[in-house]
């Protein structure tokens, strides 16, 4: 039986009008993290400023987020990605290829301009209503500033607010008003009612 994976596949926004060499080192660095802390089986960057990262079923659309996030906190005026999840299976002796790859591709290609974030699996009836729910949780990662991006980043791995205030030489207050002027809450709620019906 084919392994279930998600598949994350995302391209650099705006990208002929930006420094795409320090895009790249940028998210390199960012992709080698996640795969050092096995969050990311294996990624690749392709095309320039494309890249596609296989990740456990359970972890694709909070990575996702992790990595636009991420992006925003290194440049939040320039940098952001068009980011899709392709849940379903990977072939055992072909890479890049299963169904995840393809609902990963499909749902990348299918992208509304007014939205950069998507999810797709092998369910119609669950793609409709994630499609319907998924530009909220784009809104709200989309409209971060630099600083909340970095607050928001740090926290997303970290097991108290305590320890990003200390990671980044922030008051505690500071942190915690950060996090609810960003939404940190709401948005990690989303992304677990997500996982559920999907």
């Amino acid at each position: 039986m084919p392994a279930q994976v998600s598949v994350i596949t995302g391209d650099l926004v705006n990208s002929r009008q930006l420094d795409t060499t320090h895009y790249l080192s940028g998210l390199n660095a960012l992709l080698s993290q996640l795969q050092q802390a096995k969050l990311i089986q294996q990624f690749e960057i392709f095309r320039g400023d494309a890249f596609q990262a296989v990740a456990e079923p359970q972890s694709g659309l909070l990575l996702a987020v992790y990595i636009r996030i991420a992006l925003k906190a290194m440049d939040a005026q320039r940098w952001d990605a068009r980011i899709a999840v392709g849940l379903g299976t990977k072939q055992a002796q072909s890479a890049g290829y299963g169904s995840a790859f393809v609902n990963s591709g499909q749902a990348l290609d299918g992208l509304m301009k007014n939205c950069r974030l998507a999810l797709k699996n092998d369910n119609d009836q669950t793609n409709t209503i994630v499609s319907d729910l998924l530009p909220m949780l784009d809104h709200v990662v989309s409209r971060l500033s630099q600083t909340e991006a970095r607050i928001v980043q740090a926290r997303m791995f970290a097991t108290s607010n305590q320890e990003v205030a200390e990671k980044l030489q922030k008051a505690a207050s500071t942190v915690s008003a950060t996090l609810k002027r960003a939404a940190y809450e709401e948005i990690m709620r989303f992304i677990h009612a997500i996982n559920r019906i999907t």
